[in-house]
């Protein structure tokens, strides 16, 4: 029919299957030659930038001396202007006196980036067992240097057993060596040990003995000194001693310090242990006085005796037993050195210790702001027959003055009372709280000896 359209059906061209084949591996192809230029390109350049860790490591001297350390041991500075003056640290012992030094050096001395020197320090670093037993070894050399003030003091008494036979009984307790006086050798122990001795015997590291006299004896903390008459020590044990290098646990750094317990810290002679200060918040309330302790995670016995010492070898804590308890009773506790040196230094000297009876604390500025409370140092109790009792200050009261000295803390309080003599009269300000306020009044005092 003319009117019909024709009709045409258009068929696809069918597809090629050998070139589509030959595009996919072209493809392929191109794309593994891609990879292998850029995993050269980049480890060409990634050996160009990457950090120098070898350097870094360089940095890190396990045996060297103990001055440079992070974990507190560059206080070594300070240490030794608080041995001249307890109340001049010097502030290049602070954290960030460090932080700050050793920024300042890495600044000088090296032009990378702080993120590439932060990242090589926070890598993972391999130690060596060789590493590991030298580290040990150097520790051990520090103790056994120190070692060398210390001493075993023997106290002996005599007794009779059921058949009439006398026996001696012996307790010993380490002692530490600190000064002479020109005729004596100066021993600092616990009296718990020789307070009721008949004979006290002292062996030396080379394990001659002498016999020692108690010359002082502080009741608040059980501190001792012994003396042994220079003469009586031959020629090679004068030689083969030394005397304590006393340091200073009251800066900041203290806590997390590594230390080590030597003298006898598990109850036996010569013994040695390696650990952490973990803390120095703890504070004992003494009669005119309070001390700090330092609590460590080395493991003690209830016959412990000895020091803590930093890793330069010197002194910061006095081992003491009298006041553990709780879950922290077998752990290694200790005066902090900064608070005692006074009391070994008055017992060395002979210096009776000025007496007013009072046992107390700060006064924070949280109390003063939360409850109105003046400031000064406020007394948490009286000692039963003492010069403070004697005169009415009591428990409860804030002292604000000492004659003419105004005391805005404890430590105020106990180093005007340290520079006032026994035997003399002070006038004590007090503020009372009464009828909802706080009054001033004066008390006389007249001081004592303790």
């Amino acid at each position: 029919m003319a009117s019909d359209f024709i009709k045409e059906k258009i068929k696809e061209r069918p597809v090629d299957k050998r070139k589509l084949a030959k595009k996919i591996g072209m493809t392929a192809l191109i794309a593994v030659i891609f990879g292998i230029v850029s995993a050269v390109t980049f480890s060409f350049v990634y050996a160009r930038i990457r950090p120098d860790t070898s350097e870094t490591l360089k940095t890190v001297d396990l045996s060297g001396s103990a001055g440079k350390d992070e974990a507190g041991l560059s206080s070594n500075e300070s240490i030794e202007a608080e041995t001249v003056s307890e109340n001049s640290v010097s502030d290049d012992s602070s954290p960030s006196s460090n932080a700050a030094s050793a920024s300042d050096n890495s600044t000088g001395s090296d032009s990378r980036p702080t993120s590439t020197i932060i990242n090589n320090i926070t890598n993972k670093v391999d130690i060596s067992p060789e590493s590991y037993a030298k580290l040990y070894r150097e520790l051990h050399n520090v103790a056994t240097e120190a070692g060398r003030a210390l001493v075993t003091v023997t106290a002996t008494t005599t007794d009779t057993d059921w058949f009439e036979n006398p026996y001696e009984n012996g307790n010993s307790t380490t002692g530490l060596i600190i000064a002479d006086n020109g005729r004596q050798l100066l021993i600092l122990a616990d009296s718990s040990v020789t307070e009721e001795a008949e004979k006290i015997n002292v062996r030396f590291a080379d394990n001659s003995t002498a016999e020692g006299r108690i010359l002082n004896t502080d009741d608040d903390t059980s501190l001792q000194i012994i003396g042994v008459d220079l003469a009586d020590l031959s020629e090679e044990t004068r030689a083969g001693i030394s005397y304590a290098s006393l340091g200073s646990s009251s800066y900041a750094s203290t806590v997390g310090m590594p230390v080590i317990a030597i003298g006898a810290p598990i109850g036996i002679t010569g013994s040695e242990e390696y650990g952490l200060i973990t803390s120095m918040s703890q504070e004992k309330e003494l009669s005119d006085f309070n001390v700090h302790l330092l609590t460590t995670d080395i493991y003690g016995s209830d016959k412990s005796s000895g020091v803590i010492v930093d890793y330069s070898g010197q002194v910061i804590g006095i081992i003491t037993n009298a006041f553990g308890s709780g879950a922290s009773q077998n752990m290694i506790t200790t005066y902090s050195i900064s608070d005692i040196k006074d009391t070994i230094e008055n017992l060395a000297n002979g210096k009776e210790r000025t007496y007013m009876g009072i046992i107390g604390t700060s006064v924070t500025q949280d109390a003063v702001d939360s409850y109105g409370l003046p400031t000064g140092a406020y007394v948490l109790n009286v000692d039963p027959d003492s010069p403070a009792m004697a005169a009415g200050i009591q428990s409860g009261d804030v002292i604000t003055q000492i004659g003419t000295e105004p005391v805005k803390d404890y430590k105020d309080y106990t180093t005007i009372l340290s520079q006032l003599s026994p035997g003399v009269e002070t006038v004590v300000t007090v503020q009372r709280f009464s009828r909802g306020d706080y009054t001033e009044l004066t008390f006389e005092v007249g001081l004592s000896r303790k």
